[in-house]
C-alpha cells in the first residue's frame, strides 16, 4: 500500500524503537546517508518517498472497519520492522519541526508479510546489501548533460561512454573516463593545478565527479567540449606521461622522487605551454600533432627538471618523506607559483 510519512511517524517515535520493532540496529544519527535522507525530507518530500520503501513483517493484519462497510485503517499485530527503520526514525524526528501537511506530501510504498513468507522476506533483506552494486560518483556523470552531448558526438576512429562495465569491440577506441578526466585536468585553463591534482588519485576522481557543481568539475566538462579536443588532451597527456615514463631511474634520486610520486604536477605543468584555450577548436590555427609529438616530450623533460630543482631550492636537503610530501597539493601550489616567477 501507498502511506504518508505522517501515517507512518508513530511507528518509530519512541525511545525503544528499535528494540520494539525488532530492527536489525538502531536509529544512525550520524550517518551521512541518514543526514542527506532527512535533508530530503525537509526539501524535496515527494522524493523522499521515491527513495526506497518500507518493510514490516507482522502476525496478523486485519481491516478496521469503517463507515458502509469501507476500511482506511489496519490493525496490526505482532509488528516488526524488516527494512526501512532509518526511514522510519527520520521521519519520527522530524515531527513538530515539519508540518503534517509537509509530511504528508511525501508517499512511501510500505509492503507488510505475514504467515511463512515473513521469515524468507526477513533473510533475504538480511543479505541485501550481498547483492547490491553500490552506486558511485562516476555511474551519476550519466546524468551530466555535457557529458551526455559529448557521448553522442561523431567520434569517427571509436566512441565515448563514461560508465563502468561499458566494453566494445576490438576495432573501435574506447576511452576510459579516468584516463579522459585525467588528460582534461593537465591540460585545463585553470591556473591553479586544482583538478590535475584530485585526478591523480582514484579518491580523488570520485570526489571530483561527485561534485557537479564544483568549479573545478565545471572547468573540465562543459558546453564547449569536442571529440576532437579531448583525443588531443588524451594525446598530449599519454605524450608527457612516456616522456616521464623514459627517464633514467637516477632522476628520481632525492628531489627528483617529484618524478614517480607528482608526475600528474609534471604533466600539467608543461602543457601550459600549449594553447590551452585552443583545445576544443575544430580548426585551431595551432599544429596540435606536430607538437605533441615532436615539442612536448621535450619540454616535459625540460618541466621536470625545473620542478625537482624548485623543489630541492624550496625544502632543505636531507632524507625527506617525499612518497608522503611530494602528492600534496600545497606543495603543488608552491611549485607552480615559483614556476611562473621563473
Amino acid at each position: 500500500m501507498d502511506v504518508s510519512a505522517a501515517q507512518l511517524a508513530p511507528l518509530a517515535a519512541s525511545v525503544d524503537a528499535a528494540r520494539r520493532l525488532s530492527a536489525r540496529r538502531g536509529y544512525l544519527h550520524d550517518s551521512e546517508s541518514n543526514r542527506r535522507l532527512a535533508e530530503m525530507l525537509r526539501e524535496r518530500p515527494r522524493d523522499f518517498g521515491a527513495a526506497g520503501h518500507i518493510v514490516l513483517g507482522a502476525d496478523a493484519v486485519e481491516p478496521y472497519p469503517g463507515a458502509r462497510g469501507f476500511s482506511d485503517a489496519l490493525w496490526i499485530m505482532g509488528l516488526e520492522c524488516i527494512d526501512g527503520f532509518q526511514r522510519l526514525k527520520i521521519i519520527a524526528n522530524s515531527v513538530g519541526h515539519l508540518p503534517s501537511e509537509h509530511l504528508d506530501r511525501s508517499v512511501l510504498r510500505l509492503e507488510i508479510v505475514c504467515g511463512p513468507d515473513r521469515e524468507r522476506v526477513r533473510r533475504v533483506h538480511d543479505d541485501a546489501d550481498s547483492y547490491v552494486n553500490v552506486s558511485t560518483a562516476q555511474d551519476r556523470l550519466i546524468r551530466c548533460p555535457n557529458i551526455v552531448r559529448l557521448m553522442r558526438c561523431d567520434w569517427e576512429r571509436g566512441d565515448f561512454d563514461p560508465r563502468r562495465g561499458i566494453t566494445t569491440g576490438p576495432h573501435r577506441l574506447r576511452l576510459s573516463m579516468a584516463d579522459m578526466t585525467r588528460a582534461l585536468a593537465c591540460l585545463s585553463t585553470e591556473q591553479q593545478p586544482d583538478a590535475a591534482h584530485l585526478s591523480a588519485t582514484d579518491e580523488g576522481l570520485d570526489e571530483l565527479w561527485g561534485d557537479p557543481s564544483s568549479p573545478v568539475y565545471r572547468s573540465l566538462f562543459h558546453e564547449r567540449m569536442t571529440p576532437v579536443g579531448v583525443m588531443r588532451a588524451v594525446e598530449a597527456w599519454q605524450a608527457a606521461r612516456g616522456a616521464l615514463a623514459a627517464l633514467p631511474q637516477r632522476r628520481h634520486e632525492g628531489h627528483g622522487h617529484l618524478i614517480p610520486y607528482a608526475p600528474v604536477l609534471i604533466c600539467w605543468a608543461a602543457c601550459r605551454a600549449l594553447p590551452l584555450r585552443q583545445l576544443h577548436d575544430p580548426r585551431p590555427p595551432y599544429a596540435w600533432e606536430h607538437e605533441i609529438e615532436h615539442h612536448l616530450p621535450g619540454m616535459t623533460v625540460s618541466k621536470a627538471t625545473e620542478l625537482v630543482e624548485l623543489y630541492g631550492a624550496s625544502r632543505p636537503k636531507g632524507k625527506r618523506p617525499y612518497k608522503a610530501e611530494a602528492p600534496e597539493l600545497d606543495l603543488w601550489l608552491e611549485l607552480a607559483e615559483l614556476s611562473r616567477r621563473t
